[in-house]
């Protein structure tokens, strides 16, 4: 409780209201012992299951985040990220496009795989003739990364 006056200061700037006269602490054993008892009357009356929920995680404190914690500092940043084409084999100037942030993973990759239930194009770079597979939902993507002027597609596919 050393800086529950900086915390009041801050939470306020933040623009929430807190009654933090009549507040509750989660440390404190009275509230942890409540919750406690009321985990036990539901679980008792069957109304407790397990299951898996994603949820925003602190790699600095090691705990997960509330939403208000996740959403407080939420910014756009611009995450670097290259774009390889990976030539398919007995096909001459034929290749798949993948994307990816982490590109020092690349080395040693033994296989690129596709989803089976997603669409993909197979297009044509119209200055070189070559010819590219990409998922439909980033063709604009990378056919803006990759400067291309101008492309046709050749067909859709369900997976390749």
């Amino acid at each position: 409780m050393k800086y529950s006056r900086e915390w009041e200061t801050i939470i306020g700037r933040f623009g929430r209201w807190i009654d933090f006269k009549n507040d509750y602490k989660t440390m404190d054993t009275k509230y942890m012992e409540s919750i406690w008892w009321t985990f036990k009357q539901m679980f008792d009356k069957d109304l407790v299951y397990r299951g898996s929920k994603i949820m925003p995680f602190s790699t600095a404190c090691n705990t997960v985040l509330s939403n208000f914690e996740a959403g407080s500092n939420y910014q756009d940043v611009y995450d670097p990220a290259v774009i390889v084409k990976f030539p398919i084999v007995g096909q001459e100037n034929t290749s798949l496009i993948a994307w990816t942030t982490t590109p020092w993973t690349l080395p040693s990759n033994l296989a690129l795989c596709v989803h089976p239930d997603l669409e993909y194009v197979k297009f044509q770079d119209e200055a070189t003739e070559n010819i590219y597979y990409c998922m439909k939902a980033r063709l604009d993507y990378v056919v803006k990364q990759c400067l291309i002027k101008k492309h046709k597609v050749l067909e859709t596919v369900k997976g390749i």
